[in-house]
């Protein structure tokens, strides 16, 4: 516990300050921990890369681990304090991520916001509420930016009560949902179209890709455009997963996906540990030294393009099973068909 907490106190400064640390120093020194205080941890790492020199080098955890019955938890179970869960099918294993507290998550959540230079707007949110759904980290994300929730209990979405709120807004925020919140929106023939107030944003966290829908980013950004009357320059995509701490945002259409200074990623040729080149697709790695209390290395199962320092998001590999918010707004919207 004490070196999980001299830890903490330092990856929050660095947070704070890239001249505090290092990133490569204590991407090493937290895998070590990490290493010795979880065994699927130690035993995955010792097959990829038992002592790594540098933070490129250290495993990434598979996200299909955290099914694994084995808590992948680098602090003693009892202190347990929060759990979020990937969505799933009632013949799926739910994807587990724990918490000793969320301190770090939430510092990780307000500096993001304010290193990369996102609107400094209130955030109107097509979900629930953190109180209604204690689940998702998504959710727990937009509580964290103050979010005013716009789905009740029922989890069902009514576009005429959204529009009414929506029409008597006067100044400008941030409208968030997942894609396919939007395109429920956008579509239900009870729905109008919605003039947003000038200055206004809109912020959607995908979700969309292996799912039953179909649809382009370009095509999906012209509706939501049209829709709202906004331009696509103003559209945000938010990107992350339950088993991380931090999250990736992009603007407009063609745009990559940008980070703050505590998390990198490696885009690999699959089934190696080789980094594409400029411009080639792979699979997405991400190393997020928020991620203190489970691992700090991630192997997605999603597809991007490498784009020097940032990346291209292609899309999650159509073998794989849909996942996260994403799931769990396609199976309300089919219930209410």
């Amino acid at each position: 516990m004490k070196r999980f907490k001299e830890l903490s106190i330092r990856i929050k400064s660095f947070i704070d300050d890239e001249s505090n640390g290092d990133f490569n120093d204590l991407i090493l020194e937290t895998h070590s921990f990490q290493k010795s205080n979880c065994q699927l941890i130690n035993n995955y790492a010792n097959q990829y890369c038992q002592y790594p020199k540098k933070w490129q080098e250290v495993a990434p955890i598979p996200t299909e681990a955290f099914k694994n019955i084995e808590k992948i938890i680098s602090f003693p179970e009892e202190h347990i304090s929060k759990t979020f869960l990937t969505s799933g099918t009632t013949k799926t294993t739910r994807g587990k991520h724990h918490f000793m507290d969320t301190s770090i998550y939430e510092k990780s959540i307000l500096t993001s916001w304010q290193n990369l230079k996102l609107p400094d707007l209130p955030v109107i949110s097509l979900s629930q509420s953190p109180t209604i759904n204690s689940e998702s980290s998504l959710i727990h994300m937009l509580g964290v930016l103050e979010a005013k929730f716009l789905i009740g209990s029922s989890g069902e979405i009514d576009s005429m009560k959204i529009n009414s709120f929506l029409q008597n807004s006067r100044r400008p925020f941030i409208l968030a949902g997942t894609a396919l919140a939007f395109l429920h929106l956008i579509k239900d023939p009870l729905g109008i179209k919605l003039k947003l107030p000038q200055g206004s944003w809109v912020m959607e966290t995908g979700g969309y890709k292996g799912t039953n829908t179909k649809i382009t980013k370009k095509d999906f950004y012209s509706m939501i455009s049209n829709n709202f009357h906004l331009p696509m320059e103003r559209i945000i995509n938010e990107y992350s997963m339950t088993e991380l701490s931090s999250q990736f945002y992009s603007k407009g259409v063609d745009s990559t996906h940008k980070s703050p200074h505590w998390l990198k990623t490696r885009i690999v040729k699959p089934g190696t540990k080789i980094e594409v080149e400029d411009g080639e697709k792979g699979v997405l790695s991400i190393y997020d030294l928020a991620n203190l209390g489970s691992s700090i290395s991630i192997m997605t199962g999603d597809i991007a393009i490498k784009r020097k320092s940032n990346f291209e998001l292609v899309g999650r590999n159509e073998n794989l099973e849909p996942r996260g918010c994403s799931r769990a707004t396609e199976e309300i919207l089919s219930s209410h068909n």
